[in-house]
């Protein structure tokens, strides 16, 4: 069973902003005695708001539930319910919800600031805080408590404006009672159980032609299966056949290969026969060609004939050493030209490259020349000779500019410097004015705006009262 052990209320109605009020509850029985305005029914209500989260009626949102900021002569004023109870397992557990109502230029504005749920770590014994939306929490805290919000609004934390409720109208009564009982579950759930009853049926009826269908499906499977086995025969045996004429067909094609490798062979012998043939032919033409050409018939022996041919042979030796001597030096001499004329080139490239950086250095040092003659003429650092400058020259004017560029720098140091000090110089009038305020006694200023009041006030009742 769930407990209520303590509640700290501040800010709410008559309960002061800055001060703490906590109040005990006992067992079995705690009674609030009071006179009217001392706050009992506010106890109540900062019960059901904690647990439920629902304002108190005539509350005007909020407005009226929490201590008024004029009264409190503030601008906004803050308000705190932190409510500590058992739950069912009997788990210590506080509840804590925070307010404000901040005073507007025409109108009051109350917010809810935040909820937060305490509980203690049963392991290590810390504090564990958990922060929830309000929505969250006033489902939360009821569930804990193991209490529906219908029976701590209506019957446990009723408030005294609705406390008669039983005698309203019969629909609201039912309404009121279904809350309570968790009627509006039931039929709910009865609902939903007639809507599954629907779709059921409907699920059944197109599962029944699934099955139909199904079945169909089966009697062709069953046939498909029969048809298949048969085929499946006849592979088998048309398989057999075509292996014993793959075996035929492989000693066919071996006698076909064995034939086209001779025919091949025949082929290569009569090919070499007509090449020799034509050789022979062309042979027997040349020698009758030289021998028909021949101004005499040459009557020396086969030895001197031997000899002519080593000699014209080592002449032919000696000419084409010669000649591959000459294609060797060509070779060289070409590739030594080929190197010059790369040299050339780059020598030509280097030549381009320096003429165009000798150009824009003397566009550098002309922009040079030009810029010293403006900072001169518009800083009036002196005269300057004739341009273009030489490099001493422009050495020397690039000097006296950061001669003077140095000066300008310390100028603006000591002006720099002397600011400073004036603005330390301030802040330390600053400081003591500010002492001299601090030591003024306030207090006796303030008596004396409290007596000018007192005077003053009879005075404009006086005033005001003349007819």
């Amino acid at each position: 069973m769930s407990t209520v052990d303590k509640m700290l209320i501040k800010g709410i109605r008559s309960f002061d902003p800055e001060n703490k009020h906590v109040i005990t509850f006992f067992k079995p029985l705690t009674l609030i005695v009071g006179p009217n305005g001392a706050g009992k029914t506010t106890i109540i209500e900062c019960l059901k708001l904690s647990c439920t989260g629902e304002l108190p009626p005539n509350a005007r949102s909020g407005h009226s539930f929490i201590h008024d900021p004029k009264v409190a002569g503030e601008m906004e004023t803050k308000g705190q319910i932190k409510l500590r109870f058992k739950t069912a397992a009997g788990k210590d557990v506080v509840c804590i919800r925070s307010f404000q109502l901040t005073q507007k230029a025409s109108k009051m504005e109350y917010k809810a600031i935040e909820s937060v749920l305490q509980t203690i770590n049963p392991h290590t014994g810390e504090k564990v805080c958990l922060s929830y939306r309000c929505a969250d929490m006033d489902r939360e805290i009821p569930a804990l408590m193991g209490v529906s919000k219908a029976v701590l609004e209506n019957v446990i934390f009723v408030h005294q404006d609705e406390a008669n409720w039983p005698l309203q109208d019969s629909s609201t009564l039912k309404k009121k009672f279904d809350d309570i009982f968790s009627a509006t579950r039931y039929t709910k759930a009865l609902e939903v159980i007639k809507k599954l009853h629907k779709d059921q049926a409907q699920e059944i009826r197109t599962y029944k032609l699934k099955l139909e269908n199904l079945q169909t499906l089966k009697d062709a499977a069953y046939k498909l299966r029969e048809g298949i086995a048969q085929d499946q025969e006849k592979i088998e045996s048309l398989k057999i056949q075509m292996q014993e004429l793959d075996g035929s067909i492989q000693n066919v094609e071996a006698k076909i290969h064995h034939t086209e490798a001779t025919l091949k062979d025949l082929r290569k012998l009569q090919d070499q026969i007509a090449t020799k043939t034509v050789e022979r032919s062309t042979l027997f033409k040349e020698q009758q060609k030289w021998y028909a050409a021949l101004a005499e018939e040459n009557e020396d022996t086969d030895e001197e004939l031997k000899e002519w041919k080593t000699e014209f042979e080592k002449r032919i030796a000696r000419l084409e050493s010669q000649i591959s001597k000459l294609e060797r030096e060509m070779n060289d001499t070409e590739t030594k030209t080929s190197i010059h004329n790369q040299t050339i080139n780059e020598y030509i490239r280097e030549i381009s490259k320096l003429q165009t950086e000798a150009e824009a250095h003397m566009s550098l040092k002309n922009e040079r020349d030009t810029t010293i003659q403006k900072v001169f003429a518009r800083h009036n650092l002196g005269s300057l000779p004739n341009i273009p400058f030489s490099n001493e020259v422009a050495l020397s004017l690039i000097n006296q500019i950061k001669s003077r560029l140095m000066d300008l720098e310390k100028d603006m140091q000591d002006k720099k410097t002397g600011i400073l000090k004036r603005i330390e110089e301030k802040e330390n009038e600053r400081d003591s004015f500010e002492l001299q305020l601090s030591n003024v006694n306030l207090s006796h200023i303030d008596e004396k705006e409290n007596k000018m009041v007192r005077v003053t006030l009879p005075a404009i009742l006086v005033w005001n009262s003349r007819p």
